[in-house]
C-alpha cells in the first residue's frame, strides 16, 4: 500500500523521483536534527520524527525490493542494509542522541548522493 501511494506521488514530481527522495529525506533529517538539539523539548515530537524516518526507509527498502526496481543490485543491498538498520535502531534513538546522531549522518549521506545523480543526469 505504501509503495503505491510512493510510486504515484514519484511520477508526478517533476524533476523525477530521486528529487522526490531527496526532497523528503531533506526534510526528515531537519527533523531528526531539531529533534537532537532539543532532546529535552518535545519528545513527542522526536518519536514523530524518527517514525517518519522509518517509515520513509520502510518505504525505499519496499520499493528497492520490487523487481521493477531499475538500481544497481549492490546499490538495493547497500540501502536495503540501511532500512534494517534504521528499522532495528529506531527505538534506541529516542533515548540515545549517538544513534540518533548516526540517522542524520545516514540520511545526510544519502541526501549528497541524490544531488550528485540530479547533477550528474542534468
Amino acid at each position: 500500500m505504501q509503495y503505491q501511494g510512493y510510486q504515484s506521488v514519484q511520477k508526478e514530481t517533476s524533476g523525477g523521483g530521486r528529487n522526490l527522495e531527496r526532497e523528503v529525506l531533506e526534510r526528515i533529517t531537519m527533523r531528526l536534527r531539531g529533534a537532537r538539539e532539543n532532546a529535552g523539548a518535545g519528545g513527542a515530537r522526536r518519536r514523530e520524527a524518527l517514525d517518519d524516518n522509518r517509515k520513509l526507509w520502510l518505504t525505499f527498502a519496499s520499493d528497492l525490493a520490487n523487481p521493477q526496481n531499475n538500481c544497481p543490485d549492490d546499490v538495493k543491498a547497500a540501502l536495503i542494509s540501511i532500512a534494517a538498520y534504521v528499522e532495528k535502531n529506531t527505538g534506541a534513538a529516542i533515548r540515545d542522541n549517538e544513534v540518533l546522531a548516526g540517522f542524520v549522518e545516514i540520511n545526510s549521506n544519502i541526501i549528497a548522493g541524490l544531488g550528485q545523480a540530479s547533477r550528474e543526469a542534468a
